[in-house]
């Protein structure tokens, strides 16, 4: 029997609290517990229930570190990503209550700078920044905050005004983007003289009692806490966690904390209870009815999940007949979920350390509990034909992997110049430099922050795929005449330095 085996039998780690009107979840468990041992990956879910003003049911399974047999439980901090963004605009609204910040703060007074051809900078208030409906991208603002790390406060305010355009959506329309929240953190980390992150924690995370919650990666190295580390059955690494993990300098307002089920539960028992917990109002009732409201309509669908609008935060839309609030997080390594249905006082928390099975097995989970607590007679026969449709895909992924990264290594370098000529450092004013340096098999190592990646080959003369982010391929086209003069990577140029 090998090591992962032996990982895998026993990863299942249960701990019941209360059980929900007496619902039965040991089908779920053994489905779950199947599921990760067909995938041959240990890696870590939590999950826990609310009804009401309580946990009434959590479950842990698998490793936050495979290779140190840290096994996870409910006080495992595990990277949530987007689901930052309900935090940050809850935040934004309790500044707004205060006084601290005007609503109808534009876009033009926080940073008077900006000009953005066919956009009236003076129409977008803080509303627009947090409903994704400001009309405005900014890929490498979203590349220096979410990726490389590559940025100072000046650098900031630099990617801002000079790199945000006209998405060619009218202002108004909804179109999903780190964006806004970004912008809005850049202006208010001036205007508070603190970081987003510190006024996060005093005026959400501490009144709730989230005590093992942070927007800064430094505090659990500060406490000797130990984080659920980033796995992928995309890449075939483990035990070994995937290299690219979150820093200080890659956390922002739009995909920047660390959080426990058992934090995130105080968060969703305060949205289901007016802003109170433990029989204590703690958050204002007026800002949680505030950030419930829907600012905009959409039309989407993700998974089981219908989108049909955005609050400040929030996803609204139709769930097993009922309206639900909800918001998801993804990154390499990591999926989040944070859902709950205010009219039914039901809600739910999932975590996991591993970014493509788990948010497949994360709708069925969903589905199952939801589905218990609604009164779906049915639930267990259509969770059980889920499970078994995910585990035959699961069966055949290894030999799709195999021939996707087969067609990948075939592919040769097609380089106008010798590999030498390729080699050095290539600069950009805002976003730092990328460094291209030759390895031992005679093909491209790449640096960019903290972003690392061997490069292969591809299909056009002069372009190189490169996987900063694990289990996605980019492509780089090289600017060359007689030389190498620059290289294109997510849209922006980076002159190469002699």
């Amino acid at each position: 029997m090998t090591l992962y085996r032996l990982l895998i039998l026993s990863l299942v780690l249960f701990c019941s609290m209360i059980q929900a009107e007496n619902i039965d979840f040991s089908i779920l468990e053994k489905n779950i517990a199947k599921t990760k041992q067909l995938s041959g990956l240990a890696s870590g879910t939590a999950i826990a229930v609310i009804k009401g003003n309580e946990v009434i049911y959590q479950a842990n399974f698998g490793y936050a570190d495979i290779a140190k047999k840290i096994q996870v439980s409910q006080h495992t901090p595990f990277y949530i990503a987007s689901v930052t963004k309900p935090f940050f605009a809850l935040n934004t609204l309790i500044d707004i209550e205060n006084n601290n910040l005007s609503p109808s703060l534009s876009l033009a007074q926080m940073f008077p700078k900006l000009a953005i051809d066919g956009i009236n900078e003076s129409r977008i208030t803080i509303k627009d920044l947090m409903s994704h409906t400001s009309g405005i991208e900014n890929i490498p603002l979203v590349l220096a905050t979410a990726y490389s790390g590559l940025h100072t406060a000046e650098s900031l305010q630099n990617l801002v005004n000079h790199h945000s355009v006209n998405n060619q959506l009218p202002v108004g329309t909804f179109k999903y983007t780190n964006v806004g929240y970004n912008m809005l953190s850049i202006f208010a980390d001036h205007h508070f003289q603190q970081p987003w992150q510190d006024r996060l924690k005093q005026q959400v995370f501490q009144p709730l009692n989230m005590t093992r919650t942070s927007a800064k990666r430094s505090d659990f190295n500060a406490q000797q806490i130990a984080i659920a580390k980033p796995y992928s059955l995309l890449v075939n690494s483990q035990p070994k966690a995937l290299y690219l993990e979150k820093t200080n300098q890659t956390m922002h307002a739009a995909g920047g904390m660390f959080s426990t089920t058992n934090d995130l539960a105080k968060f969703i028992i305060s949205q289901l209870n007016q802003g109170m917990l433990n029989k204590q109002q703690v958050l204002s009732a007026d800002v949680i009815k505030t950030s419930h409201q829907q600012q905009v309509t959409t039309l989407a669908q993700y998974q089981d999940f219908q989108r049909d609008g955005y609050t400040w935060g929030w996803y609204t839309g139709e769930y097993k007949g009922e309206r639900m609030l909800h918001h998801f997080g993804g990154f390499a390594g990591t999926h989040a979920h944070l859902s709950f249905i205010p009219k039914q006082h039901i809600g739910l928390v999932i975590l996991n350390n591993e970014d493509f099975l788990s948010a497949r097995m994360t709708s069925i989970i969903a589905d199952y509990i939801y589905g218990k607590l609604l009164n779906d007679t049915d639930i267990e026969n259509k969770m059980i034909k889920r499970f078994d449709a995910l585990n035959q895909k699961i069966a055949t992924l290894p030999y799709t992997l195999a021939r996707h990264q087969q067609k990948i290594n075939e592919r040769a370098m097609k380089l106008s110049l010798k590999h030498s000529a390729y080699l050095g450092e290539y600069m950009h004013p805002a976003l730092g430099k990328i460094k291209i340096a030759l390895n031992e098999n005679n093909t491209f190592n790449l640096s960019f922050g903290i972003l690392q990646t061997t490069a292969t080959g591809f299909d056009k003369r002069d372009q190189i795929r490169v996987t900063f982010e694990p289990g996605r391929g980019e492509v780089i086209t090289f600017s060359v005449s007689d030389k190498v003069n620059s290289l294109s990577y997510a849209g922006s140029q980076f002159i190469k330095k002699r």
